[in-house]
């Protein structure tokens, strides 16, 4: 009753970037690079594409009986418990540690410190955030380890610290020793595009001092965002078991192979030597993502103990060491004519990007400045600034999308305040702004030359807006929740109790599909660690099909969608011969891991790839067996 879906052809008169069109292929960018469509067959007569099943049995029924081996669920013989020791302050050094009474309690039988710490992978002496690892302990039991975390002897020398936005940017806010930049304020190299002295990143388009000189109604506004977090179900956790030279490592997170890469990294060893398994996930929200920067010293004590050991983390300690939405602050000036049209908009986003020295998504990726696109096509005159500061807090990295929502929320505040400013409707006024098809994004380099700039649609130095649903959205949307019937006046209506509708959009990901083997797009994109995916499919005597795909199940169901389309390519009616391995890298194809709807779109592009394959092969050896030419059969 919550969501109202509009629904439209699936294959429109217009494109989508790497995705689907009236023709059998789209001719792309100044290169004219040809693509084909990515269904391959037209969506018509669908037997079970579109039709409402129950989950794959394999990922539901161990859920739905708790069986599931989810990471926190491991148990082995002979297995310890690893327990963290973190630090209690923003930022401090330590000063003396001494574990000697630790390591004399019952049970321990390793400590980890910054003293014996693997070269390749090291705990620091100097400690970034509350929560951040001074040592673990790893013990025949839980309740034995944390006795010793709590027996280990540490001095620390408090360091001036900035955990706020309003302590980074104080004039005398401590350094916080930014390889780059100026103070705490991160900046690019010069030559990069964007680059900016005073900023970490900057845009701009026209002459905005000549936009807010011929505008009729100039507003200011700021909007402030204190920072958040999601928390999975499941406790981050992980199990660690060495066979000689070979590591079984149960782990938890949105893929397997970067995983099992990051752990070869940090123990420098080669990542043929891991198996990472991961099936089951209570939830991630993507900021499960960077707990797994704690999987390296779990393989480590158990390399060191010579036995498995398993973590498992409290609520408190989780909080470092997954990834937060940060605090931010975002500022606008808009300028606007007499007939309520933006021309002239400056916007400034600061963002607490925490213990880090990368600029951020919102300086480093188009996908955060989705709503500047959504509604600035039109404006002649803007400019956009983005300031990263380093702080003393956990990292930031993906919660729900990376720091998008948040940006989004404040344009969308916005939008109301500027549209009652010069008097005209909510609505009206996005669909007076909202980018429409066949608007250009001119020049890109103006947008963002390090992600718009290089696609390969981009096209006498401009991305044209192809399949896009704008306007369908706010027609039909403003139907169904009765926008006609809003009262335009807040407060105004009578009795005791009031009802407001309000208005928001979002544009996420546009443009987030990929590209097959064999085609100039993939070949290009293979660069992107975020474009290699991978699936096989198997076909026995009887009929079954075997689908294999790395990516875990946290609860989405994607795999469901992703038999649906194997069924539908090999001419199946129904979804009753699919079957289904997954989440292990000794069983599955090497895929990067799911984020940003990537899991139908690529990885699924990968499962339709593989069984297109298939199908053709089984064409052709019928076609070989029947005497038959190939394209007059059919699944």
């Amino acid at each position: 009753e919550s969501v109202i879906v509009i629904n439209q052809p699936m294959v429109r008169t217009f494109s989508t970037g790497g995705g689907h069109s009236a023709s059998d292929t789209l001719v792309e960018g100044d290169q004219r690079i040809e693509t084909r469509k990515w269904q391959g067959y037209p969506p018509e007569n669908l037997s079970v594409i579109g039709v409402s099943m129950p989950p794959m049995p394999e990922v539901a029924m161990p859920r739905f009986t708790g069986k599931a081996e989810f990471a926190s669920r491991v148990q082995l013989s002979n297995m310890l418990y690893a327990k963290p020791l973190t630090c209690p302050h923003p930022h401090a050094r330590i000063v003396s540690l001494d574990t000697s009474k630790a390591e004399k309690m019952p049970g321990v039988k390793y400590i980890l410190t910054y003293k014996n710490t693997p070269k390749t992978y090291p705990l620091l002496p100097e400690l970034d955030f509350q929560g951040d690892i001074v040592a673990f302990v790893a013990a025949e039991t839980e309740d034995m380890a944390e006795d010793a975390v709590e027996a280990i002897e540490v001095k620390y020398e408090v360091l001036p610290f900035a955990s706020t936005l309003e302590q980074v940017m104080a004039p005398n806010a401590p350094d916080m020793h930014v390889r780059r930049g100026k103070k705490n304020l991160i900046l690019q190299q010069p030559g990069v595009p964007h680059y900016d002295p005073d900023a970490t990143w900057v845009s701009k388009h026209g002459d905005v001092e000549k936009g807010f000189q011929e505008a009729a109604v100039v507003k200011e506004f700021t909007y402030t965002f204190a920072g958040a977090t999601a928390v999975p179900i499941q406790p981050v956790s992980c199990v660690a078991k060495w066979d000689g030279d070979k590591l079984t490592f149960w782990g938890m997170g949105q893929g397997i192979y970067p995983q099992r890469a990051e752990i070869a990294r940090g123990l420098g060893i080669d990542p043929s030597n891991i198996r990472y398994i991961n099936k089951w996930n209570g939830c991630t929200f993507g900021s499960v993502k960077a707990s797994s920067r704690v999987q390296p010293f779990i393989a480590y004590l158990a390399k060191m103990a010579g036995r498995p050991v398993k973590l498992m983390l409290t609520k408190d300690q989780e909080f470092a060491y997954i990834s937060i939405k940060p605090e931010t602050i975002t500022k606008f000036k808009v300028g606007a004519d007499k007939n309520g049209q933006m021309i002239a908009l400056v916007h400034e986003f600061v963002i607490s990007v925490g213990n880090t020295d990368g600029p951020g998504q919102q300086a480093a990726g188009e996908i955060a400045k989705n709503n500047q696109q959504l509604y600035t096509v039109n404006v002649p005159h803007w400019k956009s600034s983005c300031y990263s500061y380093k702080t003393n807090t956990m990292n930031t990295n993906p919660v729900r999308s990376y720091t998008q929502q948040e940006v989004k929320w404040a344009w969308e505040n916005m939008m109301d305040e500027m549209a009652e400013a010069v008097g005209k409707d909510p609505l009206q006024f996005r669909m007076m702004h909202i980018a429409k098809p066949g608007m250009k994004l001119s020049p890109v380099n103006d947008w963002h030359a390090t992600d718009l700039g290089r696609r390969i649609e981009v096209e006498n130095g401009s991305l044209t807006y192809d399949s896009f649903a704008s306007v369908e959205v706010l027609e039909e949307g403003a139907k169904v929740i009765g926008w006609d019937k809003r009262n335009p006046v807040a407060g105004s209506s009578p009795g005791r109790f009031k009802k407001g509708i309000g208005v928001g959009m979002s544009q996420h990901h546009a443009g987030h599909m990929g590209y097959r083997e064999g085609e100039e797009g993939y070949v290009r994109a293979k660069a992107d660690s975020l474009s290699l995916f991978g699936a096989e499919i198997e076909v026995n005597a009887t009929g079954t099909v075997t689908m294999k795909n790395a990516l875990p199940d946290s609860g989405t169901n994607h795999d469901t969608a992703l038999a649906q389309v194997v069924a539908e390519v090999l001419g199946y009616s129904n979804r009753d011969h699919i079957r289904l391995i997954w989440g292990d890298s000794n069983t599955t194809p090497p895929s990067n891991e799911w984020d940003g709807g990537h899991t139908i779109t690529l990885q699924g592009g990968a499962i339709f790839s593989a069984a297109d394959k298939l199908r053709k092969d089984l064409l052709q050896r019928a076609a070989t067996e029947l005497n038959v030419d190939a394209s007059k059969l059919a699944l």
